[in-house]
Order: C-alpha cells, then structure tokens, then sequence
C-alpha cells in the first residue's frame, strides 16, 4: 500500500524501522488515495492484533520455562534460550522413551542414513525422519552454540574441513541432542570442559 502511494515523506523514508513507535505516528496520519487510508488502518490493526497474540505467548512460555526443572537446566547449555528450551522440552516429551542418545538422535532425524552394496556399509545424508521441529531447532542452535564453546567450536571446525559448512552443523546439532540426553537424564545442569560437553 505504501509502496503504490509513493511516500515521499523524508522523516519516514529515513526510518530504519519504520513500524517502530515514530513510524506508526506517521503511517496514521498519511491520507492516501482511493480506499488504500482504510486500507492501511485495517493492515495496521491487525498488525497490532497478531503483536498482541505474540506478546502473550511470550508470556505463556516464559511461565512454562520458569516452572520447569527440565527446561532450566537446557537453558544452561551453550545456544539454548528460554524458547528453544521449551521447544526441546515438550518435542522430546518423556526422556525415559529413549534408552540411549543415538536413538533421541534417530528420533530427530539427526542420524545418517546407512546402505548396503557389495559387501561393503555406506553412511549417506542424515535421514531427515522423524520430529522435523526438533531437528530445525537444533540445526538453528548449532550455529550459536559454536560461538560461544569451545568443544562444539572444535568440533565444527574438524566436520567442516572434510564435509563442508552444512555437514558441520548438523554434526554439532547432534551433539548438542547428545548433550540434551545427558544433562535431562542426569538432571544436572551443563558446563564445558574438557570431556567434550559431559556435565561436571
């Protein structure tokens, strides 16, 4: 709508967020051709409307994370949030369905796909099966996580000079699921250290 009108208001132009609170002042007072006034004020609340339903979902997930054991502890591991930590949380549901880390790993598709041919067993691409929220988080996370430990980082860095940037990140986002295991089963919360993310 803005776009069809040409704005040529100079303090508007020069907004770097122009729905921010001085953007929002301007877009109320333009007065456009046709039907397109109207047609921005609808726009407008309803912008207003979802930011509202956001706004309150934050604060849903916010109560969630601080009641929970589970998702606090997650929040100690390197990239984790409070929303991803809930995310995690009730994608995994009941840890005790999993009896070891590779099978949560296989669970998020986040393992590689095996076939046979000759005689010989080949590793090909991750599976992609499985809880597809679960491993997009993760893959996500991956990439924060080597920022900021030092293990991960490593970690990355050595998937990276054999198979490339992609094949890396999904290499840490299965060993930050790895970790997920162990601090949720041990109920302990995450430190780096030099056994390559076991909590201490």
């Amino acid at each position: 709508v803005l776009d069809r009108n040409h704005i040529e208001e100079p303090g508007f132009r020069e907004l770097t967020d122009k729905f921010g609170k001085r953007g929002r002042e301007y877009m109320e007072g333009f007065k456009l051709k046709g039907d397109d006034t109207r047609i921005l004020k609808n726009y407008l609340s309803i912008l207003d409307a979802v930011q509202k339903k956001i706004e309150s979902a934050g604060r849903a997930i916010k109560k969630v994370f601080e009641s929970d054991e589970i998702c606090r502890l997650l929040e100690t591991i390197h990239g984790i949030g409070e929303l991803s930590a809930v995310l995690i949380r009730y994608e995994i549901g009941d840890i005790n369905r999993f009896s070891s880390a590779k099978k949560l790993c296989s669970y998020a598709g986040l393992v590689p796909s095996v076939y046979s041919s000759g005689g010989k067993t080949y590793h090909g691409r991750i599976t992609k099966q499985g809880n597809k929220w679960l491993r997009c988080i993760l893959v996500e996370l991956a990439q924060r996580a080597t920022k900021r430990d030092m293990n991960l980082r490593q970690h990355y860095n050595k998937v990276k000079s054999r198979g490339g940037s992609r094949k890396a990140r999904v290499a840490v986002a299965r060993k930050l699921l790895e970790i997920i295991y162990k601090v949720w089963k041990e109920k302990r919360p995450y430190y780096e250290n030099t056994c390559s993310g076991c909590p201490v």
